[in-house]
């Protein structure tokens, strides 16, 4: 799967998402998320609505997803996993996290406090850290 390449992520992508994790971080519902598509070069952050109002969760609308997932289907692209911000707590991914997760999927946390990202394989309801690096 995904761990045995690099893993790197558009910069202008990632900087997008911090700020927009920021800006969002003090209201109602204050997660942002979204999916990660592996596109062959690099992992594509694409952010979704998030279809949850209260803070602390995140969840997506059905039919954003399954857009997404014919996009990547017709460029042979694939959705490897997820990301998401916490507004108020570490870029490590709480019990909710991994028990929605798709098993065998990545999971980028954004860390609004700490200012920070971490990137999880996520396999059996379990949390590896993984490296990526930036384009």
């Amino acid at each position: 799967m995904l761990m045995t390449r690099r893993i790197r992520f558009l910069r202008s992508q990632f900087i997008r998402i911090q700020n927009e994790a920021r800006r969002r971080a003090g209201r109602q519902g204050g997660e942002i998320c979204g999916l990660i598509v592996r596109n062959g070069y690099f992992l594509e952050l694409i952010q979704l609505r998030n279809n949850t109002k209260r803070g602390g969760g995140f969840s997506f609308y059905f039919r954003e997803v399954r857009s997404i997932q014919q996009m990547a289907n017709l460029y042979d692209h694939e959705i490897v996993g997820t990301f998401h911000s916490h507004p108020q707590g570490i870029a490590r991914p709480g019990r909710s996290d991994l028990y929605n997760a798709v098993d065998d999927s990545v999971m980028l946390i954004y860390d609004v406090l700490g200012r920070s990202a971490r990137l999880w394989h996520v396999k059996g309801r379990r949390a590896k850290k993984l490296q990526f690096s930036l384009l």
